[in-house]
């Protein structure tokens, strides 16, 4: 009789070849997720859509936009599309496909009948068309080349510095400058490596501002050469990191008197779980992305971690941060304030998303910044 094993040995090994060939096409598609991944992490651009309210009807004050949880927020927004922008601002009434809301065109008329988009401010602003302010567009050297900056003048000798967030750009400061104005602080709205009309990084990346700092500092030269014995810096968002970047590593840290943050992203891997929460990808996915990113680029995500890496000396640090907010986690800049008592002023928002909490509440953002500028004498009546 012959042996009948090596026949089921034969017969097995097809099931081995199968299963082994599964296993390298599910490698092979986490590896794919895993790069796709961190293209996200490290593409300095961000997607931007102009098609998310049909605009229906428009008056001279008003405008009708198709129904959903951003045309019913409350709140002062812009209104973008491609030929202009406008101000939203209080909601007059609302059906089950429709809000109409007050509105204020500055560029140009909404498209009836097209489509626009609601923001927090719009990408085309500047500070003449938006608030009135004349500015100068000035050319700041850095470690690249040249990079493109508005200057607006002002009196005395605090100049402040708008650091925008990733895929921003300079209107985004625009807020806080119309709080500002009534002090006449100079101020300058930075670009960075990767931004419109800027230099671009040597890889294409962005470094999430481990190297983006240094931009900043060119510009703080600048201001110091033109004129600034001090400065305040704003960062938003990523513009947050980078500020504290930059406190930590140049040599002309010692110039900030205050610094102003609005959702900033002061630790990267608590922002990246956030966001994988609300997009509801796999924290798996999200470490491998990390992962790759970190060799793609060299990043030290420890040197990202603000929360930890930021020592108890320093300029004064007023937060205002979105508890809504779906990017930056609220918490981490709780965390931030606990760690830093005596440097660090936090204000919690209440409604509004990511940088959004002068368009939640215009009246209290200019209030909260007021009194803490205030508070440090900072272009108050008298002051330098």
């Amino acid at each position: 009789m012959n042996d009948p094993t090596p026949d089921r040995g034969r017969a097995r090994f097809p099931w081995l070849g199968v299963a082994l060939f599964v296993l390298a096409l599910a490698a092979a598609a986490l590896g794919g997720f895993a790069w796709h991944y961190s293209d996200l992490i490290l593409d300095p651009r961000s997607s931007s859509t102009l098609h998310e309210q049909r605009v229906l009807a428009a008056g001279p004050d008003w405008v009708r936009l198709s129904r959903d949880h951003e045309s019913l927020e409350p709140g002062t927004w812009a209104l973008q599309w491609e030929e202009g922008y406008g101000r939203i601002e209080r909601v007059r009434s609302a059906d089950d496909s429709s809000v109409v809301r007050e509105f204020h065109p500055v560029v140009g008329r909404p498209p009836v009948g097209g489509w626009a988009s609601l923001r927090g401010v719009s990408r085309s602003a500047d500070p003449r068309s938006m608030l009135g302010i004349a500015f100068d567009t000035v050319a700041v050297e850095g470690p690249l080349g040249s990079y493109p900056a508005w200057f607006v003048p002002g009196r005395g000798s605090t100049w402040v510095l708008f650091v925008h967030g990733r895929g921003a750009n300079r209107a985004e400061g625009l807020r806080t400058l119309g709080v500002l104005a009534q002090r006449e602080l100079p101020g300058l709205m930075v670009t960075y490596r990767n931004d419109a009309g800027a230099p671009a990084s040597r890889d294409g990346f962005t470094h999430l501002g481990l190297t983006e700092w240094q931009d900043l500092e060119a510009a703080a030269r600048w201001a110091l050469g033109h004129g600034a014995r001090d400065l305040v810096l704003c960062g938003y968002s990523m513009g947050g990191q980078i500020v504290m970047q930059f406190l930590s590593r140049s040599r002309w840290a010692a110039s900030v008197r205050a610094v102003v943050l609005e959702s900033p992203v002061l630790s990267w891997d608590a922002t990246f779980e956030r966001r994988a929460q609300v997009l509801g990808v796999p924290p798996l996915m999200t470490w491998l992305g990390e992962r790759v990113a970190t060799a793609r680029a060299g990043l030290d995500w420890g040197a990202l971690d603000r929360v930890a890496r930021t020592p108890r000396a320093g300029p004064p640090i007023l937060v205002l941060h979105g508890v809504k907010d779906s990017f930056a986690p609220e918490p981490v800049s709780e965390a931030f304030a606990r760690a830093l008592p005596e440097r660090v002023t936090l204000v919690r928002v209440a409604s509004g998303n990511h940088v959004e909490a002068w368009n939640a509440d215009p009246a209290a953002y200019a209030a909260a910044l007021g009194c803490w500028l205030d508070a440090h004498g900072i272009g108050a009546r008298g002051a330098r």
